[in-house]
C-alpha cells in the first residue's frame, strides 16, 4: 500500500485534531481538579481560624461538614473551569478577612449556587444543626430551602 501526499496530509490533520482534543480535555479536567483542590485547601484553612465564641469542637463540626459539602457536592463536571475559577476567587476573597459562623453559612449558600450537587446537598443543613445542637453551639445554619411536594 502506497501513501499519497493527500493521504499523508489527511492522516496528519486527523492526528493533530485528535491530539488537540485530548490536550484540551486534559487541560479542562486538570483545571477543574486544581480549583477543587484549592477550594478544599481554603476550607481546611478555616480550622486554625476559630472564632472566639465557638469551642474547638463546635468549629471543627462546622468545618468538617463544610468539607463534606465540598467533597460530596462540587461535581466538577457540573461546572465549567471558568465558573470554578470565579467561585474559587470569591471564596479566597471572602476567607481573606475575618471568619465566623456566618462565613460557613456563606460557603454553604455559595455551593448551592455553583452547581446542582451543591444545591442538593443543602438538605444536610438539618444534620449540621443537629450536630451543633448536641455540642451546645450558639451558632446554627439557616434551614435549607427544600422543595415542597
Amino acid at each position: 500500500m502506497q501513501f499519497s501526499l493527500r493521504k499523508l496530509l489527511i492522516t496528519t490533520a486527523l492526528a493533530a485534531t485528535c491530539f488537540a482534543l485530548i490536550v484540551a480535555w486534559h487541560h479542562s479536567i486538570m483545571g477543574r481538579v486544581r480549583y477543587a483542590r484549592r477550594l478544599e485547601s481554603h476550607i481546611e484553612s478555616l480550622r486554625g481560624r476559630r472564632p472566639s465564641q465557638l469551642t474547638i469542637s463546635q468549629w471543627d463540626c462546622m468545618v468538617d461538614w463544610t468539607r463534606n459539602l465540598h467533597g460530596n457536592s462540587l461535581i466538577a463536571f457540573q461546572t465549567s473551569t471558568p465558573q470554578l475559577a470565579k467561585f474559587e476567587a470569591r471564596v479566597a476573597a471572602r476567607l481573606a478577612g475575618n471568619v465566623d459562623a456566618n462565613t460557613i453559612e456563606w460557603l454553604w449558600d455559595e455551593y448551592a449556587g455553583v452547581c446542582p450537587g451543591g444545591q442538593n446537598y443543602q438538605r444536610f443543613r438539618l444534620m449540621v444543626n443537629d450536630s451543633l445542637a448536641a455540642l451546645n453551639s450558639p451558632s446554627r445554619l439557616d434551614p435549607p430551602d427544600l422543595p415542597t411536594d
